[in-house]
């Protein structure tokens, strides 16, 4: 990680870039507008990435940025406001179990200090991992002095792909919380323990696992929405083929567009994760680590993209986002919006990824005419 950020810094550089550091390792490089009493524009993404992960996931919409600020650079375009390109750290959650880590603490959801004190499986805190890059300044960026934010980003779907629209205009941010649950059974042998006396942490989760499933797939039958429930972590000890689990601690994602529907599905999750100890004689914890709601984008955010678009003569569509971006928790404070591009197959979080250069050629062009619109707007009560 050290690597690329001081590579991608270099190339900020190369642009003519003025770049800083903030407390927590989020990068920002700014091009200076020529009326600096009017609130920058924003744009970028993260560079982690998931475990074996793909290539273009985050990355793709810093390198797109920082593309589009290098393209203005060479046609001499001068912004009105300043134009800021943000590396976001943290915003998968891989290193220190926390997603959207960076921009959660930019938008003011959790204080610094507090995130410093976050480990890894290693034990090591996030303060001391980024000293020991080199990774953590002492700028602090004040969001209020930002007037919009654009991430470009791959679907990690397969509309686009299918559909062989180049470009997706974002309109809503599904919403994401995560319910963590540890459950505790008996450690038993395998072979002498009678199937009447057992409590089996396994089949409590596997009882949790299923219901999950079933009830998100009831409520998009009910609701039309895009309700969706996975269980992609499980721990299950001791782990031994002829030992009855005695412990199971699993991670249960839930996502949706309409936020009561992703807090009633989480809250009938945990319901039934409590009656675990009625059914199985299984005793149960939980938290809840993790919950941003959905965010609708910006309409003068969408508008201006759609302008740049059918200024490009480029086919575009609406869409939503049903992975969490650092966008959704910008948008929390400033005019948001995001753009699409195909991924290939729909495949992301894979090393199977891929987006076609032509179509990332097209995204970085629509972002640098929206960029360029926006920086030229003078005043803020025309936008919402």
């Amino acid at each position: 990680m050290r690597r690329s950020k001081e590579f991608l810094i270099g190339r900020m550089k190369d642009a003519g870039l003025a770049v800083r550091l903030d407390r927590v390792g989020n990068i920002f490089a700014r091009k200076e507008g020529c009326r600096t009493n009017r609130g920058a524009v924003m744009s970028g993404s993260h560079l982690d990435s998931v475990l074996n992960g793909g290539m273009f996931d985050g990355p793709l919409g810093v390198i797109s940025a920082l593309e589009a600020v290098r393209i203005m650079g060479d046609e001499n375009f001068k912004n009105d406001r300043p134009i800021e390109v943000a590396v976001f750290m943290g915003e998968e959650g891989s290193a220190f179990k926390k997603g959207l880590l960076g921009s959660h603490i930019l938008a003011g959801k959790m204080p610094v200090e507090e995130a410093w004190q976050i480990k890894n499986d290693e034990g090591l805190s996030l303060k001391d991992a980024l000293d020991r890059l080199s990774l953590r300044g002492d700028f602090e960026i004040d969001l209020g002095d930002v007037e919009y934010f654009i991430e470009t980003h791959i679907e990690q779907g397969p509309v686009l792909d299918q559909e062989e629209i180049p470009i997706g205009i974002v309109e809503n941010i599904t919403g994401l919380t995560w319910v963590y649950a540890t459950l505790e059974g008996e450690e038993n042998h395998a072979g002498t323990t009678p199937m009447l006396s057992r409590k089996d942490a396994l089949v409590a989760a596997a009882d949790i696992v299923l219901f999950a499933s079933k009830r998100a797939k009831e409520m998009v039958q009910e609701f039309g929405g895009s309700t969706v429930a996975t269980v992609g972590r499980m721990s299950v000890l001791p782990g031994a083929p002829n030992i009855v689990p005695g412990r199971v601690e699993m991670a249960i994602d839930i996502r949706d567009g309409v936020e009561e529907n992703m807090k009633n599905l989480r809250e009938e999750i945990i319901g039934r994760i409590k009656d675990l100890k009625g059914k199985y004689g299984i005793k149960n914890t939980f938290s809840i680590p993790l919950y941003n709601p959905p965010h609708p984008c910006s309409r003068a955010v969408v508008e201006t993209i759609a302008k740049a678009v059918q200024e490009l003569g480029l086919k575009a569509r609406s869409i939503n986002s049903g992975a969490g971006h650092d966008a959704q928790n910008i948008a929390e404070k400033v005019k948001t919006g995001m753009i699409f591009v195909p991924s290939m197959g729909g495949i992301s979080h894979s090393p199977l990824e891929w987006t076609n250069w032509e179509d990332i050629e097209r995204g970085i062009h629509v972002l640098t005419r929206a960029l360029q619109k926006l920086s030229k707007h003078k005043t803020a009560s025309l936008f919402a």
